[in-house]
């Protein structure tokens, strides 16, 4: 008996003994990814269900906008000499800038007809090079510092020859709208201001100037619009929001959720293959309820990823 008891006891030791066996670790599939990070493919088409699409469609749309502006300038007539503008600037520096031009146009129409002057003596043998080459430097010297003055003004939303031509009693606005705006915008548009001053009231303006340039860092460009002041309510330094009307048509949409943005561009993610999506660059414009108008990157019935789009900001960017 006591042998058995035994002989059972060593056998289960034996079992308990043995090594269990391992798990197997089945390594998790991964998506790959594009050198740039446009392009991601799904190992299998279970990934796939994390990210429904919808289609990119045409949709009837109302658009307007609009934008915050300030009075930077207004042109009165002179006291002294009526026939002459005055510009009075929200900024002393600009004022400073645009005396400085004018100034400057003064001075190099006189050292124009001094430089004439000086080569008409040399002819006659009255004046050496020496003074003609000193009367070429003058003028050279007036011509490059109008030229920084201008481009100080120009970067601020003024045009100087358009300064000079301003009507009388009139009022310049200067604001900024988002480069993706600028599409439905261009010189010679009338659009309504509201001023924080006469809240009731409404003003109407025409754009006289789009800058040439964008802001780097906000991607913002500036406009310049003209607005009638016959009673001088309007004063420089006052705050506008300026309405650009509204514009009627069928404009590309897609779902408002569909959109990241990485570094202040705007991207979607399309389903291009049963387990391929890509990424795309759009410009956009207004948003309507949960869709938003996409102005280019997008054509009808892509495939827009609508869901864990986050997810898939992480992996095409590698955060």
């Amino acid at each position: 008996m006591n042998v058995r008891l035994l002989v059972i006891g060593l056998a289960f030791l034996t079992l308990a003994c043995q090594e269990k066996p391992k798990s197997v670790v089945k390594s998790i599939p991964r998506p790959t990814i594009s050198t740039d990070g446009s392009r991601l493919t799904f190992p299998d088409a279970v990934m796939m269900r994390s990210f429904p699409t919808q289609p990119a469609r045409l949709a009837a749309i109302r658009t307007d906008f609009s934008a915050p502006g300030h009075v930077a300038a207004m042109v009165v007539r002179s006291v002294e000499t009526p026939s002459e503008r005055l510009v009075l600037f929200d900024d002393p520096g600009l004022s400073d800038n645009y005396t400085a031009i004018l100034q400057h146009r003064n001075n190099i129409q006189t050292q124009k007809g001094n430089l004439d002057r000086v080569k008409d003596l040399q002819a006659h043998g009255a004046a050496s090079g020496k003074e003609v080459i000193e009367a070429q430097t003058q003028l050279a010297n007036e011509e490059a510092a109008i030229i920084s003055d201008e481009a100080t003004l120009k970067l601020a939303g003024f045009d100087p020859k358009a300064l000079r031509l301003a009507r009388p009693n009139t009022i310049l606005v200067v604001c900024e709208i988002p480069e993706n705006q600028f599409g439905s915008i261009r010189q010679g548009l009338v659009c309504s201001l509201n001023f924080t001053a006469f809240p009731n009231e409404r003003f109407v303006g025409r754009i006289d100037n789009v800058n040439d340039y964008v802001d780097n860092t906000t991607r913002q460009i500036k406009l310049r619009i003209s607005v009638a002041n016959p009673d001088g309510r309007l004063k420089a330094g006052m705050f506008a929001t300026v309405q650009f009307g509204v514009t009627e048509g069928k404009f590309m949409t897609a779902s408002r959720d569909a959109v990241v943005t990485v570094q202040g561009r705007d991207y979607v993610f399309v389903k291009t293959g049963p387990q391929a999506i890509e990424r795309r660059a759009v410009q956009l414009g207004q948003q309507r309820d949960d869709r938003v108008v996409v102005q280019s990157g997008l054509k009808e019935n892509d495939q827009v990823v609508t869901e864990n789009v986050l997810q898939l900001k992480g992996l095409s960017f590698g955060y």
